[in-house]
């Protein structure tokens, strides 16, 4: 079948094929070749999207044409299905969200300091939070960019700890003054008997900070991580949104490319202090938090090496937790110890912020 003459149109079209299938196989060596000794494979590894769309395109055109040329698609993609059961689920919906016998409920949340995605006050955006919060019901709660007083009846983590039912909490400001802070929290409705952030190669408002929780008889080390970001402002959103309507393209596209750049290699070294950090603990640990980089990335892998992901086990459809500017992507995460056993997972489509809210239940194996 093969010996059959392509016409010259479809020798273009494979051509193309052939192309969009090394930039597939170039996209998986993003997971694990570290930006920060080559970053441009991190770009591949950003683009797996619209790569594999692109090649399941090749394969539909194909089946239509010519099915035996079909294979040379398939067999990529059938490579790649592991890093493709990263991003999409194929678990049954998670609606149901009372409280679980014996379980733990833990969630993560890039609350951007409360200031919501469209106009309103703090307020109502601090009411809606908890109300979110209450009706989850989580026992481990994972705030990145949070905000609070300081001083005063408006303490938002006292608010926090009150009306959703939190026994203690560890909060860590990457900016406190005498009146507020922001930065990253846990609260539990468990002791919190040690905490700390990890401080190599941390940035400003992306670090990692860690908390011991005791329950029963169990000591557990939950890890809240807020990778760097890639610090786009609002005419690099918006030029990645829409590359016509801007007018230097070319100082667009250097721009931004700095930026992505530098963010992988940073997020590369943070991962790595992270990694070792686990390494080092002798407890079960559950990592989660806005990682700010996708399933195919060399940080996310190297993190939840020997780690459950959460929504790999129990996750349904594809895996949006960011939706702002381009609504394709999963960089919030709940990974545990292989001790764990993930019983639920759900991404709460509450637009309180440019992240979703994330939990899961997970409990413990004795």
């Amino acid at each position: 079948m093969l010996k059959k003459k392509l016409g010259f149109f479809s020798k273009v079209v494979f051509l193309c094929n052939i192309i969009s299938i090394l930039f597939l196989l170039l996209s998986y060596t993003a997971t694990v070749i570290n930006p920060a000794m080559f970053w441009p494979l991190a770009f591949f590894g950003l683009g797996y999207l619209p790569i594999l769309l692109l090649n399941i395109g090749f394969v539909v055109y194909w089946l239509i044409r010519r099915r035996i040329y079909a294979l040379f698609t398939i067999v990529p993609i059938l490579l790649g299905w592991n890093l493709l059961n990263q991003h999409l689920g194929f678990h049954s919906a998670n609606d149901k969200t009372e409280h679980r016998d014996s379980s733990i409920r833990v969630m993560t949340f890039n609350a951007h300091l409360f200031t919501g995605m469209e106009e309103g006050s703090k307020t109502d955006i601090k009411n809606e939070v908890i109300s979110l919060i209450q009706d989850a019901d989580p026992d481990i709660l994972c705030f990145q960019e949070f905000y609070t007083k300081i001083k005063g009846s408006k303490k938002m983590t006292h608010r926090i700890k009150a009306d959703a039912g939190f026994e203690d909490f560890y909060f860590e400001p990457a900016m406190k003054s005498e009146h507020e802070g922001y930065g990253q929290v846990i609260f539990s409705k468990f002791p919190i008997i040690n905490s700390g952030s990890i401080t190599k190669n941390e940035y400003g408002i992306n670090r990692i900070i860690f908390a011991d929780i005791v329950r029963q008889q169990d000591t557990i080390r939950v890890y809240n991580v807020h990778l760097r970001s890639f610090g786009l402002q609002t005419e690099d959103k918006a030029f990645i949104q829409n590359p016509s309507n801007t007018a230097d393209e070319e100082d667009a596209t250097r721009r931004v490319g700095r930026k992505l750049k530098y963010a992988f290699e940073q997020r590369s070294r943070q991962a790595e202090a992270l990694r070792d950090h686990i390494d080092s603990t002798s407890y079960p640990v559950m990592v989660m938090g806005d990682f700010n980089d996708t399933p195919m990335s060399y940080s996310v892998n190297l993190i939840r090496r020997g780690l459950k992901n959460a929504f790999r086990e129990r996750g349904q459809g594809w895996g949006v937790t960011h939706y702002e500017m381009l609504p394709i992507f999963q960089i919030d995460y709940i990974f545990s110890s292989p001790t764990f056993d993930i019983e639920r997972y759900k991404i709460v489509k509450a637009k309180l912020s440019d992240h979703y809210p994330v939990w899961a239940d997970i409990r413990l194996k004795h």
